[in-house]
């Protein structure tokens, strides 16, 4: 009975680890270390509520990384729902502001209205009471015509400023 007792107590043992280092894996999926980021978005020098900054990765493995300014125009990244920060490495970064409107002058593609909406907490469907539009600067929803560079180092960025402008 002693043997049969020590196996059992490593065989518990041994599940316990493989069960803890499934779970941390799921909350974490495959994406690896981050550092912190944050910073603030103005347009012509005033801050900018509700943007969604997205850091688009220029190489890969491409890990992106989101955020949504708050009143004062502040972001902190996050890579997922569980993982705050962004990977280290360089990036394009893509800043919008999507708002429903009636007079349905700058589209905006429909995945890009639905992201926004769930990131800022909106649960409302897109496509309901108007035309969801960007009112910032078109060149600033495309990664690649922003003119927006950045490169996160493993320490990290604070205080990181978007400077946008309506020129």
């Amino acid at each position: 009975m002693g043997r049969r007792f020590i196996v059992a107590i490593m065989l518990w043992f041994v599940s316990g680890l493989v069960i803890s280092q499934g779970c941390g894996s799921r909350t974490r999926g495959n994406i690896p270390q981050t550092a912190p980021v944050s910073g603030i978005v103005t347009l012509d020098g005033q801050p900018v509520d509700g943007a969604t900054v997205v850091f688009v990765p220029t190489g890969t493995p491409a890990y992106g990384a989101y955020a949504v300014t708050d009143s004062k125009g502040r972001f902190v990244l996050k890579s997922s729902e569980t993982v705050s920060g962004a990977v280290p490495g360089k990036y394009f970064v893509q800043v919008t502001k999507l708002v429903t409107d009636t007079t349905g002058k700058q589209y905006v593609v429909a995945e890009d209205a639905e992201h926004a909406a769930l990131a800022s907490g909106d649960t409302t469907p897109t496509g309901t009471g108007g035309i969801t539009r960007n009112v910032l600067p078109e060149k600033y929803a495309n990664p690649k015509t922003s003119g927006i560079e950045v490169t996160v180092p493993p320490e990290g960025l604070q205080d990181f400023e978007i400077k946008l402008s309506s020129q």
